[in-house]
């Protein structure tokens, strides 16, 4: 549990430096097994043929499973660290304030972070200086308990990560990474005033550096925008409506629908549910036509009540109820990118935003280079920049984009991503 005298005498600045550290080693423990694989397993593959040859590879193979595993229990504690730094320094900002606007009105702040009236009162308006008094002890019991809850998730995701690289799987590992970024998703969370009034939300939100403020716009927009305190001018921003849609509604039905099933109408409905979250945000149709390669929307006949897909597998009439840039990644993708939308990099993702899983070398059979083969929306972007994305079929809601993309081209081969902005111009 922290107190109040831990929280002001934090250093968290050094837990930065540490997730850089750890960052570090996530990538090159990830460029070893890349370069195992391309100049080991690959190479054997190609050129030992035999039962020997095979075992040789398997033992190259489990090397990289290693490797991998490491760097992504690495990738989990840089994470968990690096948002721990912000969540302590959020926290720590938040007491200093209430301290020093305690201070400044002539009250008392002990020790152990209670705050009193002066001894002399004589001439002085009490029961103003209590009203002082009690705001700046709840801001000062809500950032200790902030921070308690910013150590303990980052407490709980360093625990879980103490495994033994050599004896967990890469897909264990996987799951821990994972974990570990929901734990760092839950201290930005923690650290939002919920139980503040409006003007202390608006005092915390001023007392916040500029960085700061954009860190909780891009990991926590809808909670963020439920506060009543935050500047209207904030919120407008959130919402993203110059897209010609409502980022915030978008992100709520990915939230509440990511693992219902009930409106599943094609064999894989990962675009159709990045569709019907971009409809529940405003985002127009276009088009009627099923046929219309520039077209995005249900069809005339899906107007009709013909709702299902199944009829013969070819593209120019699978899933006549929908326009083709509707349910398929790559025509929803090339639809986006001709009307309006524009890629804005990993680097550049936020909330609302659209990721594409493009096959850079085309591993799977009838595959081309650069085809998109599937698709999620950005719901958030921690602040060390890990992007979150949420799915359908699977269903996965806030996955970490950097810590996927590694075991997924281990298995399906390099993947290129994609990350779009749509806006509509129609």
């Amino acid at each position: 549990m922290v107190v109040f005298a831990d929280l002001r005498a934090a250093q968290p600045g050094l837990w930065h430096e540490a997730a850089v550290d750890l960052r570090s080693a996530s990538v090159l423990h990830d460029d070893s097994s890349d370069e195992i694989h391309a100049n080991g397993v690959q190479k054997l593959k190609d050129n030992w043929f035999d039962a020997l040859g095979e075992l040789a590879r398997g033992e190259l193979v489990a090397l990289a499973d290693k490797f991998r595993s490491a760097g992504l229990l690495d990738g989990g504690a840089a994470s968990a660290l690096d948002t721990l730094q912000d969540a302590v320094d959020v926290a720590k900002r938040e007491c200093d304030q209430a301290v020093e606007s305690a201070l400044n009105r002539g009250l008392t702040v002990s020790a152990d972070g209670r705050v009193d009236l002066p001894a002399d009162t004589a001439g002085l308006d009490v029961e103003l200086l209590e009203f002082y008094r009690d705001d700046a002890q709840r801001m000062i019991d809500d950032a200790v308990e902030a921070a308690t809850q910013a150590d303990e998730a980052g407490r709980s995701a360093i625990n879980n990560l103490k495994v033994d690289p050599d004896t967990t799987s890469t897909g264990r590992a996987l799951e821990l990474q994972a974990g570990a970024v929901q734990d760092a998703l839950s201290m930005m969370r923690n650290q939002l005033p919920d139980g503040l009034t409006p003007q202390q939300q608006a005092e915390w939100w001023n007392a916040l550096s500029a960085k700061q403020q954009q860190d909780f716009m891009r990991a926590v927009p809808l909670e963020l925008s439920r506060l009543e305190g935050i500047p209207q001018s904030v919120k407008e921003q959130l919402s993203s409506s110059d897209r010609g849609y409502n980022a915030l509604e978008t992100l709520q039905y990915a939230q509440d629908h990511w693992d219902d099933t009930s409106d599943d109408i094609f064999p894989n409905n990962c675009a159709h549910f990045v569709s019907q979250a971009l409809r529940a945000g405003g985002l127009d149709y276009k088009g009627k036509s099923t046929l219309d390669d520039n077209g995005w929307g249900r069809s005339k006949a899906g107007e009709w009540g013909w709702n299902t897909p199944d009829l013969p597998k070819v593209p120019e009439v699978e899933g006549l109820s929908h326009t083709r840039s509707w349910f398929n990644s790559e025509a929803q993708e090339e639809f986006f990118l001709r009307n309006g939308g524009e890629q804005v990099g990993v680097a550049g993702a936020r909330p609302g935003d659209v990721v594409y899983f493009d096959y850079a070398d085309g591993p799977g059979v009838g595959e081309t280079d650069g085809e998109a083969h599937h698709a999620a929306l950005v719901t958030g972007v921690l602040p060390d920049g890990e992007v979150l994305y949420t799915q359908h079929t699977p269903g996965a809601q806030s996955s970490s984009l950097q810590g996927r993309v590694p075991s997924l081209e281990q298995n399906e081969g390099r993947q290129q991503i994609t990350v779009v902005r749509p806006k509509q111009t129609w």
